[in-house]
């Protein structure tokens, strides 16, 4: 490793942790006021879509603008939405148009922030995707947190105050692009796809992969998941699933990580409904695939890693609603699917990522 290549290295390494920080907290606020949400269930599930759609479809808007003016600092405007929209809604005590307000300022403050730290991340790796596999791992520690404190009598004012802390964190990020080269030109050492295969048909393909991962999640089978102790080691192992599928990116290559995350998943989801441990298994290796397929986009869109980063949040919805129109609690149809999709996503990796790579790290 070059001495450029370790100063880079470094600042990716610096990166990915501050903003592990930053998104735990930031999931932290969202979750303890989502949690804290009461109502009939049609209110509750307008809320719920509302907050899907807002947190995750402007992303790609966002990160396009992001590369195309690369002044632009999401993460500061971000930090203030968040903790106002925050704030409001405890202030309001609402469930008319300041409601509505807040959660929209919380959510487009939480899709400000992802684009900083996915901007900051992929731009200062060189390729390697373990620190932006680290940064987005972050969420799931923080959305359990969340939703664990909001079942407590803590005053949100602490939550607000942690929401705070998060300016000063993502100001100091931003002097670690002093040390990241051609920061607004090429993402460099993205090359993980195979250069045969059209543009567009990665991103086809990656999109594809995203929204049928994040639909079959919502079936995984998990009859085991009663307490509230197991849920925390479901997120703590989903969590841990999403940074290492970078690390493994980066150590052993992206293509067969692809392979542990997609086909080495299926046994353990299927037959795990009953046997938490292996099911948790199941989860780690499935949340692997996040850092495979904006891997799979970033090499195809280097100039825009805002936008490609984008398109996988853009999945992650799509996901959801497929789940919600096609929701099913038969095990049998479940796990089918599971099945069936993960044989077709595979197959899509395989198409699109180089037959081999060579160790980054």
């Amino acid at each position: 490793m070059t001495d450029a290549s370790k100063t880079s290295f470094n600042v990716a390494s610096k990166a990915g942790w501050m903003y592990f920080a930053v998104h735990f907290i930031t999931e932290l606020l969202c979750f303890f006021m989502m949690s804290r949400v009461i109502g009939d269930p049609v209110f509750l599930g307008t809320a719920a879509v509302l907050y899907n759609a807002l947190a995750f479809v402007p992303q790609l808007m966002i990160g396009s603008f992001r590369d195309l003016v690369p002044g632009f600092k999401p993460g500061i405007i971000g930090v203030i939405m968040l903790v106002s929209g925050f704030v409001m809604f405890f202030l309001a005590d609402d469930k008319g148009i300041l409601f509505w307000t807040s959660l929209v300022l919380l959510c487009i403050g939480n899709a400000l922030i992802h684009v900083s730290g996915a901007e900051l991340t992929i731009r200062s790796s060189g390729g390697r995707l373990s620190p932006v596999a680290i940064f987005v791992s972050g969420g799931s520690f923080g959305l359990i947190t969340g939703r664990v404190l909001a079942m407590t009598e803590l005053s949100f004012w602490w939550i607000a105050a942690a929401g705070v802390l998060m300016l000063p964190m993502i100001i100091y990020a931003e002097t670690f692009y002093r040390d990241v080269p051609d920061r607004n030109m090429e993402c460099l050492g993205y090359n993980h796809t195979s250069p045969k295969r059209v543009i567009g048909v990665v991103i086809a393909a990656a999109f594809f992969i995203v929204t049928i991962r994040s639909f079959i999640g919502y079936g995984i089978p998990t009859s085991w998941n009663k307490t509230l102790i197991q849920t925390v080691l479901l997120y703590v192992f989903m969590g841990t699933g999403k940074a290492m599928g970078g690390i493994l990116s980066d150590r052993i290559g992206i293509r067969k990580t692809s392979f542990i995350s997609i086909i080495g998943a299926v046994p353990f989801l299927v037959f795990g409904d009953r046997i938490m441990i292996v099911s948790l298994i199941g989860v780690m290796f499935f949340s692997m695939t996040m850092a495979v397929t904006l891997g799979m986009l970033v090499s195809v869109m280097k100039i825009a890693p805002g936008a490609a980063f984008g398109v996988t949040t853009v999945g992650l919805f799509t996901g959801t609603i497929l789940a919600l129109i096609l929701k099913t609690d038969s095990l049998l149809i479940n796990c089918f699917m599971i099945v069936i999709s993960s044989a077709v996503c595979f197959l899509l990796a395989s198409f699109v990522l180089k037959p081999s790579e060579k160790q980054m790290v």
